[in-house]
């Protein structure tokens, strides 16, 4: 299941084990705000109610809190991730470069080397997509 930006702004700030000066820090919102945040009763209506960039630099410091627990708790598993679905996009864009250039070739086979190479610059400049793709990956290795 893909968290929703307000999921994952939610979980960051009921993590007790992330202090309001981490949060702060990292984000640079107020500390005020971020205590109010906390006590909130109603957390994902005080979260809408933030400044649209303050919800995306929680966000963003959200998805660096899970890259660095897996990172640290699973051997870089996440760069290793990262490094291997690249190394894939990579092998995909030659293959389809291949088949345009080959006998069987179909006309849109470059412009599907290029929808390739917009996914991925698209994931790998957006670490809420990659974190997606990653937990995807390791929730379903088995099942396919």
């Amino acid at each position: 299941m893909m968290l929703s930006t307000i999921d994952k702004v939610s979980e960051l700030l009921q993590d007790d084990s992330i202090t309001i000066f981490e949060i702060h820090n990292a984000t640079g919102i107020n500390l005020k705000t971020i205590k109010e945040l906390r006590k909130s009763k109603d957390l994902a209506k005080a979260i809408n109610n933030l400044k649209y960039n303050d919800v995306l630099v929680l966000e963003d410091f959200f998805n660096d809190v899970q890259i660095n627990y897996i990172n640290g708790h699973d051997d870089n598993d996440f760069y290793k991730f990262v490094i291997r679905m690249g190394d894939w996009f990579d092998e995909s864009m030659g293959i389809q470069q291949e088949y345009y250039q080959s006998e069987e070739g179909l006309d849109d086979d470059l412009m599907i080397a290029t929808a390739i190479q917009t996914l991925n610059d698209i994931s790998t400049r957006n670490k809420s997509i990659m974190l997606d793709l990653y937990f995807s990956y390791s929730r379903d290795e088995q099942n396919i």
